[in-house]
């Protein structure tokens, strides 16, 4: 598809102020049937576990850019399964994701989740104030310079690790990001921006660029199913769990 060899961002629906929030929530519950259907919370947890045992305390996480806050469930329902500590924030510049976390994770019984309204393009982290901050499908929704600014943003405030997954775009993804809206969902507004969210990711190497430009060291670079890409970077934050 010629029209993906160029990455082409557009504003999506979900982005938009105006939406309604009934129509906000139940984007935000079809979103979380394809999180679950992709298992990114699964590939994350193989970067996650091996962290949280090599430390003698909870390993803090901030999930930037949350939305419904279904990973960070995911991932609270793996620790507390295999007794793993896991500290986890999720944050979000939408009142209506962080209110629909909240009551989500309440359903779950999981009271110690935490998700605070926060612009994390505006308003600075602490510097090594967490162990891992990560970012799920968000960066192919800003601009290369605002991703390399989150990117900049989630390395200060972590003091071991960024993570980032996000799509690929590539014609298969294409092609699975407007079946599989459609298959796991019937929400309008997820149709729509499944596959406008393909044209608008980045490719293996613009993701390698962006963590060049950010300044991020020690990448790692893969890809897993549904055609998404997991970056990893080792940061170097001298911040003890005493400091914070």
């Amino acid at each position: 598809m010629a029209f993906l060899r160029d990455r082409n961002r557009q504003p999506e629906l979900m982005d938009q102020p105006e939406l309604d929030d009934d129509q906000h929530r139940a984007a935000l519950a079809g979103l979380g049937r394809v999180n679950k259907f992709s298992r990114t919370d699964a590939v994350l947890w193989s970067v996650l576990r091996p962290l949280a045992e090599s430390q003698p305390h909870p390993l803090r996480i901030l999930d930037v850019a949350c939305g419904g806050g279904d990973l960070a469930i995911r991932l609270a329902r793996r620790s507390r399964r295999t007794g793993l500590q896991l500290q986890i924030e999720g944050c979000d510049m939408s009142a209506t994701a962080i209110q629909f976390a909240s009551e989500n994770a309440a359903h779950h019984g999981l009271t110690s989740l935490r998700f605070t309204q926060r612009n994390i393009l505006a308003e600075p982290l602490d510097h090594g104030a967490y162990d891992i901050v990560m970012c799920t499908l968000f960066l192919h929704h800003l601009d290369e310079d605002d991703a390399v600014k989150v990117l900049q943003t989630m390395q200060n405030g972590a003091c071991r690790m960024v993570v980032v997954d996000d799509l690929l775009r590539t014609q298969f993804g294409y092609w699975l990001a407007w079946l599989g809206t459609r298959l796991l969902t019937r929400c309008h507004v997820v149709h729509v921006d499944g596959p406008m969210s393909v044209e608008g990711a980045f490719t293996w190497n613009e993701a390698k660029n962006l963590a060049r430009k950010a300044g991020l060291s020690n990448v790692r670079l893969s890809t897993h199913w549904p055609q998404r890409f997991l970056l990893t970077a080792a940061v170097q934050n001298e911040a003890s769990r005493d400091e914070s």
